[in-house]
This record gives C-alpha cells, structure tokens and sequence, in this order.
C-alpha cells in the first residue's frame, strides 16, 4: 500500500470553499462528487450556506463531524496556510488545494507557498498543487478537482495511471486517450507540486496493483534522481511510463515556467534519463495515445522478442509509407521464408507480392478467401522470424472489414504477438468492423506511420525490459587528495586525477621553470604551458606540437612561456609539460557537469572540427556501466566512424566504453566537488590499443 493511500482513496471529503456558483471550483468539485457517485461522506465547508447541494453545509472545518481523509481547498491563496493548519488540528491529512497565486505569480507567491508548505510539515498535511485541476480515482469515483478533470467525457475504469504537470494540456491528452477507448485508474494535475510531485506519485503507481500503465506530461522535476528511482522501480515492476516533455528549447522553457513555475533542466539530460530508465518517451499528443494503446494492450499479449515485423495489406502505397516509417523507427521487414512462404503462395490471391510488405492486392479479403487469409495470418504469427503483424485495411469498410477483422481477431485469438491494423475508418463508417478489432483487443490507428511507430514503442520497452537487470558499476573506492576551496586545476594536474581514476593519459613530464629538459624522452612531443590561470593555451601560443628533437623542445619551451608571460602577464606559470605524441587515433570529447536536477551527467562527442559543425553528442546520467556507455557510443549520428572508415582501423571502443563508465564513477565519486571535467581530446586509437586523454580540464568547487 503507498502512503498515499488516503489520498486516492479518502473515507470522507471535505470541500473547503464550497460554492452555489456553478463555475466556481469549489462548486464543481462539490456537484461532481455527487454526480458521479461518489460513496464517501462529502462535507461542504463555507459560512455563507447552510445546505449545498443536498449536503449540510459546515461553517469551518472543526464542524465537520466526520473523520475526512482529504479536504479540497478552493478558496484565495491567502487564505490557504490557516486552512492547511486547521487540517492538522482536524485529523485531515491529505489536502488538494485548487487555488492559484502562489510562486507562478513571483516573488510573493512564493513566499506565501513557502509558508503554505512549512504550515504543512509542521502539521501532517500532505499537499498536491497548489494551482492545480486536483485529483481523481475513476474507480472509486473520487472527484477531489475541478475544470476539465470533472467535464465530459466521463473517464472509463482501467489500468492507466496520469500524472500532469499542466491541467489545460495534460489533461487534453487524457481526453485524447479516453476517446480512443482507454481506461483510467488516477488522474493527477500536479500544479505547482510544492509538496507531492511527480517522482512520488509514480512510486504510488507503481505500488497499485491495479495500474499497468503510466502517462506523463511532463515539463521538469527538481530532483531528477527521485524520477529516476522511480522510473527505475517502474520497469522493474513491467509498468511502462510513456511520458510527453516540455520545455525543452528556450522558449518552451519560458513558457512553462510562466505557468506552472516547474523546473526544466537541458532537455539531453532528460532525454538520457528516459533512456537509461526505459522511460517511453513520445513528442505530441497522437504519440501519446498510440503508445497508451500499444502497451495497455500488453494484458493480452506479450512483448515482442525482436524488431521483426510483418506487414499485410491490399494498399501498396500504405506499404511504401509503413516501410519508411519502419526504417526511421529501427524496425526490420524480413521476406518471409521456408514453410511460411510456401503457406503464402497457396492461400493469397495468385498476384499477391510476397515480399514484406505482403501485398495480397486490392478487393480483399473476400467470401472465397476467407480460409487462405486466415491461413495467411496464422502462419504469420506462427513463425518465429517475425515478432509483430501489422494489416493495413487502409480504406475498406462494411462486409469486407467486418470479414477482415473476424478472420485477424480468430488468428490473433491463437497467438500472443502483438498485432495492430491501419484503417482510415471511423465508427460511424464502420461500426461492426472496428468493434470486432476492439472487442478482440487489436490496436486501430489511423496512418501507417503511427502502426510503425507503436510497434517500435514495443520492441523498445522489451529491449529495455531485458537490459533492466543489467547491474550498475561496481563503484571503485579511490582514494585522492584534493586541494581545498575553489579551483580550476591546470591541466598536469587534472590528468594526474585522471589517471588515479583509472583514465589513461599521455606520457607528461612537467618541467619547472628556469630548470633543464628531462632526460629519457620519446619525441615528437607537445609543450604546452602549465597554469590554472590560462585555460585556452593554444589560443595565445601557449602549445607547440610535433616537436622533433631536443634542441627544438629547448625553443618550444621558451617560446610557451614567452607567449603566456606577454600575452597573460598576471597568470601564475607552474611549469611546462613535456607529454608523448600520440598518432591515428579518432579525436573525441568526454565532459561532466553537475546538473542542478540530475547531479553529474557525461557527455560524450566527436572532437576536432567535428565538434562545432557536427554537435554529435551524447548524455548519460552518472555513474553508469560499460553497457550502457556502449549505447552512449552507438547514439552518436557518426559512430560508424568508430567502425573504420576510408581504410581506417576500428576503434577500440571496448576501452572507449571502459574510459566512459570510469569517468562516469569519478564524476559521482566526486559529486560533492566535481563542477566540470573537460577531456579535449579523449583520443581513440586502433581496437586493442585503448584510449588516451591528450588534455584535461577540471573545475573544483567549494
């Protein structure tokens, strides 16, 4: 059971602000409770009436005689701490408080939610909003809300679970998902989430037996660990999380901030969470509900074991536009073979074209073939090569669907690989035809490229599912001395940090000022000016490469140091470093920062010229292993260059993938000083050869 219990499934609700004016909140709340039936007490609370819609109506909440699990505050911000204070003295210890004005307004709001939330700690009270639609449990018909929470259409039972981050919107997608025929468990417009947020009502999903799937409209979290966790306690529980985020360009930011004064932290960080976590992310409104469809229809059948699918129809050009869509999607069209070909050519139409896309040609299915197709379909589903069918009946309609989708519900009923069906058909045009596909439980969606789109929903949440045990890192207990306070190390001193994290490094020698050149050295070599004052060498002259000999490493040193005394006379020169050239590996960047939300995260990308004109990156919360920096790697738009390209050798990216995760270890080993870590360049030499930081910047902070 979640501690939130009381909250979904209050014994006694009482509506403080409570209202004779239809369009006030407290009013709807009020009128909708008993419209939809609800089974517990409901006690209007407000001075002004003695009896609200067949209720008796309490001057305060200390008259309430009842013992209520949840008050409903709608009444002026202001107004709101001693209302929350009064829930303490009464025993009420779940509050959704509709109001707004609170930190959405500025600085006085804020502090007026601040107050709100300390009365509440100090007196038990748990809080969703403020400025929030509220809270509802379709199945035991709890309407703690108002606006479009309580309007048309009437929510269905099922085992979807919301949590919204905006009402007007967020629940636009619920509405959306409700017409598509799915059912909902509990609906939350989470407001300002000064108390409850997000990460804790997943975990209450995740808890509840009777939620199978979870919908997010999300625009930010302020603790992206907690969503994390969560997420993370979702998958391992089978309970996909589609989420819709927001506020991922500047002006989106803006706007969500303007609103529901949500963080929202960069947008890559929040799309490698998703990842790492299994999380379904999708980018508009039909997305969303395809992908509810797909993986609420999980209670019939199971995952998809690969990225096969298989796809029928009498509509070549339905074909053409799956076929690409498969293609962006990472789907696969293999031709069917052996047994299942052979079963195909005797019971499809003589011009069919057998390939996959299988085109049994306009007109069908019919009366006379009825039998062949059904063979068709079940040999399909039969064959282990393909994981999913996809039948477009694009434009048909009548007796033809209404035999199409019997005879594809019968195969569908012996099998338990997902199937879903294309149709350009309403209910009104095609009542007995669809509701054959729904009663049977098989997805209709209205394009191709969203069928395409659903089954990749699916092969990617059992691709995640099957990586979900996949064990974090063994964190290694390094021991290293920092220097205190602020600072930004120079760069012999980042990469001895480096190298005692396990990441290796050049070949340096640091040579001090005025002394002379070490001995035993292997050229060419780099001279670069060690300080922590100066952290763009090369742009003043402070690096000379490719330095043959000794008598030119004499004059390389001098030139270094002459070129950092004129240009930053200030700075404070530590020496100079002498390090080993390093030849023919593939220029890369590896980078943390400490996200306000998320703590350290990675980065990882193409160095050189590559850097600025591709802006090929990838992100992955820290710390992570050696698989999931493997994914990292194949991310990158141009991580075939990883392969070999042009006659070049593979890369060692077993020692790439190695070098991610243990930076990623150090990064958290590290979170409480870590600000930054530049490697500019990680170079990636020829497989079996490993990986090397030629340069490396680290910011300390207090």
């Amino acid at each position: 059971m979640s501690d939130l219990d009381s909250l979904f499934n209050p014994r006694a609700i009482a509506i403080v602000g409570a209202s004779a004016e239809g369009n006030r909140p407290g009013a709807q709340a009020l009128h909708t409770l008993r419209e939809r039936g609800y089974g517990g007490g409901v006690y209007p609370v407000n001075a002004k009436y003695r009896e609200l819609g067949g209720y008796r109506c309490h001057a305060s909440l200390a008259e309430v005689g009842d013992d209520c699990d949840l008050a409903v505050i709608a009444l002026p911000a202001v107004a709101v701490p001693e209302v929350i204070a009064q829930c303490g003295r009464k025993g009420v210890r779940n509050a959704v408080v509709l109001s707004g004005g609170f930190r959405e307004n500025g600085e006085e709001g804020g502090a007026l939610e601040a107050h709100m939330l300390a009365t509440a700690a100090r007196n038990g009270v748990r809080i969703v909003g403020p400025n929030c639609l509220g809270v509802v449990n379709v199945q035991a018909r709890v309407y703690a809300a108002f606006g479009s929470l309580t309007r048309r259409p009437h929510w269905i039972p099922g085992g979807v679970s919301a949590v919204l981050q905006s009402g007007g919107f967020g629940v636009s997608m619920v509405i959306r998902c409700a017409l598509a025929g799915v059912g909902f468990r509990y609906l939350v417009a989470s407001g300002n989430e000064s108390d409850i947020s997000m990460p804790e009502l997943i975990e209450a999903y995740v808890d509840d037996p009777q939620t199978r799937v979870i919908l997010a409209y999300m625009e930010g979290v302020s603790d992206g660990r907690s969503f994390m966790a969560a997420a993370r306690r979702a998958l391992a529980a089978g309970k996909p999380i589609v989420v819709l985020k927001a506020g991922n360009t500047r002006q989106g930011k803006l706007a969500a901030a303007s609103h529901t004064a949500n963080l929202t932290g960069s947008y890559d960080i929040y799309r490698a969470a998703f990842r790492q976590c299994g999380v379904v992310e999708v980018e508009d409104i039909d997305q969303a509900v395809d992908a509810v469809i797909a993986l609420a229809a999980l209670e019939r059948v199971r995952l998809p074991r690969g990225r096969n699918v298989a796809l029928m129809g009498g509509s070549g050009g339905s074909a053409a536009v799956f076929a690409d869509a498969a293609d962006r999607n990472g789907l696969v069209l293999p031709a069917p073979a052996g047994k299942t070909l052979e079963v195909l050519k005797s019971s499809l139409p003589a011009l069919s074209s057998l390939q996959n896309p299988i085109d049994y040609t306009a007109g069908y299915p019919r009366p006379d073939s009825a039998e062949g197709f059904l063979r068709a379909f079940d040999a399909i589903l039969d064959d282990p090569d393909f994981h999913q069918l996809g039948v477009m009946y694009a434009p048909i309609m009548g007796a033809q669907l209404k035999l199409g989708a019997e005879l594809l519900a019968q195969a569908a009923s012996r099998s338990d690989k997902p199937v879903f069906v294309f149709s350009a058909m309403s209910e009104e045009l095609a009542p007995e035809g669809l509701g054959i596909l729904k009663a049977a439980g098989i997805p209709v969606l209205p394009s191709p490229k969203r069928v395409a789109a659903a089954m990749a929903v699916l092969a990617s949440y059992a691709e995640a599912l099957a990586a979900r045990d996949r064990p974090l890192p063994e964190m290694s207990s390094t021991s290293v001395t920092l220097p205190p306070g602020a600072a930004t190390l120079n760069e012999h001193e980042s990469k001895v940090l480096l190298k005692a994290m396990g990441v290796a490094v050049t070949e340096d020698r640091l040579v001090e000022p005025g002394a002379g050149l070490p001995a035993g050295l292997r050229f060419p070599v780099a001279v670069k000016i060690v300080s922590r004052d100066i952290a763009h060498k090369t742009d003043i002259g402070a690096v000379q490469l490719n330095v043959p000999d000794r008598d030119a490493l004499a004059a390389a040193v001098a030139a270094v140091v002459a070129n950092a005394r004129r240009v930053a006379p200030q700075a404070r020169l530590d020496g100079v470093l002498v390090s080993g050239m390093v030849a023919g590996g593939v220029e890369t960047i590896v980078g943390v920062v400490n996200d306000e939300g998320f703590g350290p995260v990675v980065a990882f990308g193409l160095g050189g010229v590559l850097a600025e004109t591709l802006n090929d990156m990838s992100y992955r919360v820290a710390p992570f292993g050696v698989e999931e920096a493997r994914c990292m790697i194949a991310e990158l738009r141009a991580a075939a260059i990883f392969s070999g390209v042009r006659g070049r050798p593979a890369c060692d990216v077993a020692a790439l993938a190695a070098t991610l995760s243990a930076v990623s270890q150090m990064a958290w080993q590290l979170r409480d000083r870590l600000a930054e870590l530049d490697i500019n360049p990680l170079l990636v030499l020829p497989a079996g050869e490993g990986v090397v930081a030629a340069d490396a910047l680290v910011v300390l902070e207090e």
